[in-house]
């Protein structure tokens, strides 16, 4: 087996393992809370999700380009340089988390009516919202160390804690909504405790000083912070894509089509999004072997793991679509939903599933070229995605093509972006893989 090969295993591997647990243990997760709370608690639950996916999309500011950084430098053997960076991002990702903690659990009440909630899910939002911003600082950081731990030569040990830190989230659901009776106050602590006790676990690895990162002394560089948030920019902003998708969707189901259209969306986004699991999981595994190849200056390795990630993203989701398709219905019948709801879910399904597999392309795309100091193109991308083409697109829908016709906004989303990520990366890899920005 070729080295490429075994280091694209090495990393890929464990990363969608890691990413197919985390949405597995989700629909698990959505099943608890629909037969212990309710099915609007589904409802409520993906109307928070924006939020929380702001929070994601504020620390991968810092995280991201710090361990784009991170993963050349160290491709470069400047590792008291990557030292530099892994400390400064965690101070920063800290000052972040405090933040956002504060600003959850102080004005949870405007929070949820601004993401759209009606008089019938506005209680469940406020309750689950608050309890969950209570662990935004564990949370944030554990993410970020779990990052730097995978660039850091320790990607099985990032699956392990991923996949355990799920079954914990499980367990502890399972106990706190039906014994004990707590509702979706009982979910967010499940999560929070669970991503609390992964962070302290993974920071055994740099304690241990197993890898070549070390907690260093932080040194408040302006320079590296702009460089860092450059880098950072175009997936925080991928973040955004999907809370802004969320909540504009939200709007217009809840405005035109109801409740019964809200919970089938939620369902569809628990369900659909499963496949995922695997463009996403294959593409934080591909950033470290991206950032070092290209640090190392070497082309062919670039052009082999930007070929293979495709391949894997695709073929993956394929793979997991097909599964999706005779599986979904039955698993949707689970969450304890009306049957209104469940014919909706059973008739949009589709849609959803080849809109997910445009997106993988795009994804991979985006993660090689913020991988590779490519920070424009990749930031082009994703404010076309976030803020542009989905505005447009679920905004119009309604009035042009009528209420009912709303479902199908992802699918034109993800193939408009899609061809412009194509069209983005040969006209900037047009003279060869590697750039000319050494950071």
């Amino acid at each position: 087996m070729k080295d490429q090969t075994r280091k694209l295993i090495r990393y890929t591997l464990p990363s969608i393992l890691s990413m197919v647990s985390i949405f597995l243990f989700g629909i698990v997760d959505g099943i608890f809370v629909g037969h212990g709370v309710g099915i609007n608690a589904v409802g409520a639950i993906n109307i928070s999700f924006p939020f929380l996916m702001f929070f994601t999309a504020t620390s991968m500011l810092t995280t991201i380009g710090a361990l784009t950084i991170t993963a050349i430098r160290i491709g470069r053997k400047d590792f008291e340089g990557a030292n530099q960076v892994f400390s400064l991002a965690i101070f920063l990702n800290a000052v972040i988390g405090i933040v956002l903690c504060l600003f959850g659990t102080v004005f949870t009440g405007p929070l949820a009516r601004m993401l759209g909630s009606t008089d019938t899910f506005y209680p469940l939002v406020k309750e689950y919202l608050f309890w969950y911003s209570v662990f935004i600082v564990p949370c944030c950081l554990n993410s970020a160390f779990l990052g730097f731990a995978r660039n850091d030569g320790a990607p099985g040990l990032v699956s392990v804690l991923t996949i355990g830190s799920s079954v914990l989230n499980i367990i502890g659901d399972y106990i706190l909504i039906f014994p004990l009776h707590m509702g979706l106050k009982g979910a967010a602590l499940a999560t929070g405790s669970a991503q609390t006790l992964s962070l302290i676990c993974v920071l055994g690895h740099f304690l241990s000083k197993r890898g070549k990162l070390r907690f260093s002394a932080v040194h408040f560089d302006p320079h590296l912070v702009f460089t860092m948030l450059k880098r950072g920019i175009p997936e925080c902003v991928a973040q955004f894509g999907t809370p802004v998708t969320m909540v504009l969707t939200n709007v217009m189901l809840a405005r035109y089509l109801g409740d019964d259209a809200l919970n089938a969306y939620s369902l569809l986004m628990y369900i659909a999004t499963f496949s995922a699991s695997i463009f996403v999981g294959a593409s934080q595994g591909l950033q470290p072997l991206f950032g070092n190849s290209y640090g190392e200056e070497n082309e062919a390795d670039l052009r082999y793991y930007l070929k293979a990630g495709i391949c894997i993203s695709v073929g993956g989701g394929m793979i997991v679509n097909f599964f999706l398709l005779f599986s979904g219905p039955a698993v949707a019948l689970l969450f304890n939903s009306n049957q209104a709801a469940i014919a909706l879910f059973n008739q949009h399904m589709p849609k959803y599933l080849v809109s997910i597999l445009l997106e993988a392309v795009t994804v991979t795309i985006s993660a090689f070229l913020y991988s590779t100091t490519r920070s424009k193109p990749a930031l082009a991308i994703h404010v076309l995605r976030a803020f542009v083409v989905d505005t447009i697109v679920i905004l119009l829908i309604p009035s042009v093509l009528g209420p009912q016709n709303i479902w199908f906004a992802p699918l034109i989303i993800e193939t408009i972006v899609m061809t412009s990520a194509i069209i983005l990366l040969k006209y900037n890899t047009r003279n060869g893989l590697i750039g000319s920005d050494k950071e």
